[in-house]
């Protein structure tokens, strides 16, 4: 086709079409039509609906979304090759890229078997240390529940035996009293 718009015009129209379709579909789930346009939600969604057809159906044909706007065999240079995992002009495939950038940080933070070992052996330690942690904790919930239940029978106890110390008083001076009597 002949006609054709640039990118910047084509985004804007996109944005535009889908702005429209946004307002005139919240008009109309939250129902709200001005009292001097009670047909504009109405008419902002069937235009935005129609818009963005049209701006699907342009889409559909327009060259410029066709072509490849990425070169991947920069960042994959065995496309190039036809997927062999090295190319015939010396150049080096991301998997060995990455494997050299992993032996220059190894040999850059003196990083050895021994190192790795004991990095592995202390994060099994730590393992270890938070599983048996985590029973100490539930031990320790258990004796802090215990204390609890023993310090509420305590205070009823205590409770009862004021009661019994008032009555005992009681009749201590019940006693006193009628002993001074006589």
């Amino acid at each position: 086709m002949g006609f054709q718009l640039s990118k910047k015009v084509s985004n804007a129209i996109y944005g535009y079409g889908a702005a429209v379709v946004i307002i005139g579909a919240l008009m109309k789930i939250t129902h709200f039509s001005p009292t001097w346009a009670p047909w504009l939600a109405n008419t902002m969604l069937t235009i935005g609906l129609v818009l963005e057809a049209l701006i699907f159906a342009y889409s559909a044909i327009d060259p410029s979304l066709a072509k490849e706007d990425y070169e991947w065999e920069k960042v994959y240079p065995q496309l190039k090759s036809g997927g062999k995992s090295s190319t015939s002009k010396g150049e080096k495939t991301p998997h060995s890229l990455m494997s050299q950038n992993i032996e220059e940080m190894f040999k850059k933070y003196k990083l050895d078997e021994g190192v790795v070992k004991g990095l592995s052996e202390s994060i099994k330690d730590f393992e270890t240390s938070a599983k048996s942690g985590a029973e100490s904790a539930g031990e320790l919930a258990k004796i802090n529940k215990e204390f609890a239940d023993n310090a509420n029978e305590l205070t009823k106890q205590m409770a009862a035996l004021s009661s019994n110390l008032e009555t005992l008083n009681n009749v201590y001076g019940g006693v006193l009293s009628a002993m001074n009597r006589k």
